[in-house]
């Protein structure tokens, strides 16, 4: 039996990590965006803040969603990754290139990293359940 009540319980899942998202990347923008006055700083800050939040919740019901369907796909694991970091990566460049965000690089960078582990650690952590469901 997988450990973690909470993990197994879907809506935790799918919600509390958005919301961590949303605080931590909107200060983290902030922060590397000072330099160009407060205003772009908050301007950021509301983008990258507001982009993790939306971007993290997308990304757990794409991730639940395609494991479900590409269930019988070979390499199912690989696949679920390669689409939702793909999805994470271009939005979030997008999104900061069109708000006028001064350092894009550097305000998506701890977001798509973190991402990318988040994104590995939910698939295992599906493949784990379903593992122990079966």
């Amino acid at each position: 039996m997988f450990k973690s009540k909470v993990l197994q319980n879907a809506a935790i899942r799918i919600l509390v990590p958005p919301m961590m998202g949303l605080l931590f990347y909107g200060s983290w923008a902030f922060w590397v965006n000072s330099d160009h006055g407060q205003m772009a700083a908050f301007k950021a800050a509301c983008t990258q803040g507001g982009y993790s939040f939306t971007i993290t919740l997308v990304l757990a019901l794409l991730i639940e969603w395609l494991f479900k369907i590409l269930k019988p796909v070979k390499f199912r694991f690989f696949w679920v990754g390669i689409v939702s970091c793909s999805l994470l990566y271009a939005t979030s460049w997008g999104v900061n290139a069109l708000t006028g965000t001064p350092n894009i690089l550097l305000t998506i960078l701890p977001g798509a990293t973190v991402s990318t582990v988040y994104t590995i650690v939910y698939i295992a952590t599906l493949k784990k359940l379903e593992l122990n469901q079966a």
